[in-house]
């Protein structure tokens, strides 16, 4: 079984700007597992509710909207497990935008010569500058309480909270930064090689590992599901929840 998501454009007139909607729901049966793999959303929040399907709810603009549709999301259900995934096609051929930030903004330019003629004085000495595609793209993903969840992000930011199920998180080059309710979580692990973890739980490390910019604990907090958070190149934020 696959299905496409929906996606619907929203023009915003007052700025310009248009952008891609996404919303897609799927609905799920007793016992099976979800595995989610991204690689372009910055942003991707994830929580549980109490209905038995997934919502995937969110926007995408690329080169301001003029390559939105390259964005896509599919799912496939292969045994018990849900896959889902998304891919930016063609990448490698998509225009490229200048990306600059002035004054605390952020400022977008299809080449130099349209930022030179923003400001022909002073078009290479901004504190930050950038050439690619320029991406924004945030999900919010909603899964049903107690569903086993493997979620997988190259560069985007995962952020937990009021998750109630068995977890998984891994972001290769973004953070994780999740809300954790130490009453009802069993064992939580956080790993990381190359950022830092940081946390104001009260942790009972019941095995901890830091050498060669690896850094691993685990820890036994209540009665629930397991955490297992991981950044590779990035930091694991672990918060207790209010």
């Amino acid at each position: 079984m696959r299905a496409l998501f929906s996606i619907v454009l929203l023009s915003l007139g007052l700025s310009g700007y248009a952008q891609t909607a996404i919303n897609k729901i799927i609905p799920m049966q007793a016992g099976q597992k979800v595995q989610l793999e991204f690689d372009y959303p910055e942003l991707i929040k994830v929580t549980t509710w109490d209905r038995n399907e997934i919502s995937i709810q969110g926007s995408v603009s690329i080169n301001g909207g003029e390559n939105d549709d390259a964005f896509q999301l599919s799912s496939a259900l292969s045994g018990n497990t849900w896959r889902i995934e998304s891919e930016v096609r063609n990448l490698k051929n998509l225009p490229h935008r200048i990306t600059v930030m002035e004054n605390g903004k952020k400022m977008v330019f299809k080449n130099k010569a349209a930022l030179k003629t923003h400001d022909p004085n002073n078009y290479t000495n901004y504190k930050f500058y950038s050439e690619g595609v320029e991406m924004d793209i945030v999900l919010e993903i909603k899964i049903p309480k107690n569903m086993a969840t493997d979620l997988r992000s190259v560069y985007g930011i995962v952020e937990v909270k009021n998750f109630e199920g068995e977890l998984t998180v891994d972001a290769t080059y973004g953070a994780v930064d999740a809300t954790v309710n130490e009453a009802t979580t069993g064992q939580l692990k956080a790993e990381t090689n190359y950022g830092q973890i940081y946390t104001n739980l009260a942790l009972k490390i019941a095995k901890g590992e830091e050498e060669d910019f690896h850094t691993l604990i685990t820890a036994k907090l209540g009665n629930g599901p397991d955490y297992n958070f991981e950044s590779k190149y990035g930091n694991v934020y672990l918060r207790k929840s209010n």
